[in-house]
């Protein structure tokens, strides 16, 4: 096989095509690029949908894992983070299931039409209050039902599009943007002392 130059303007779809060929002299390179470029936005999805810091770890492993074992079942048309995201929501509810937190999984938000305030959010004036804010942001995600909880995550921390997400969740877009809009209702409404 030809050899073909790894850089770092290559998009993922075209590493992945690389790396799903056991032959090319530099399908390992072509993973080490993929991983690097993921390996954050993946894991911080799973720990935030988990919210416990071992089980995170071993279901991120679990997924490197199954995208090496898979990587001849990927369909280059489609974008490898819509399939790796694919891969990790699964592996979360298995893990979900393996632990016995299945009420996690179905549990709804019990006051979707929760109102706000028209006042947006201001950024915080000095070091203390910025950190103060991060921590509290991050609480209220963790407060987020499972299914919001990932939109958000994969929203906001993955830069993936809502239409991606209702992919990757396997759920009608329409569903998708309540949930997004929910999730956002509800830190905007954790995060009102901040106005």
């Amino acid at each position: 096989m030809p050899k073909q130059q790894i850089d770092e303007q290559m998009n993922d779809e075209q590493l992945m095509k690389i790396f799903s060929q056991t032959t090319h002299v530099n399908n390992q390179r072509a993973f080490e690029m993929l991983y690097q470029r993921h390996k954050g936005p993946l894991f911080r999805f799973i720990k935030k949908s988990i919210n416990h810091e071992q089980d995170a770890k071993e279901v991120f492993q679990e997924l490197w894992f199954r995208i090496i074992n898979n990587k001849q079942q990927y369909d280059s048309q489609q974008k490898f983070t819509t399939w790796a995201y694919t891969i990790a929501r699964r592996l979360i509810i298995d893990q979900f299931r393996k632990t016995g937190r299945t009420a996690e999984l179905t549990r709804f938000d019990a006051n979707p039409e929760a109102q706000l305030s028209e006042h947006a959010v201001k950024r915080p004036d000095n070091e203390f209050e910025t950190k103060q804010m991060a921590k509290e942001l991050n609480h209220a995600i963790t407060l987020l039902p499972p299914n919001q909880r990932q939109t958000f995550v994969m929203k906001h921390e993955s830069g993936l599009s809502i239409k991606e997400i209702a992919a990757i969740s396997a759920q009608p877009l329409e569903q998708t943007k309540s949930q997004y809009r929910y999730a956002v209702q509800k830190i905007k409404l954790a995060l009102e002392r901040f106005k």
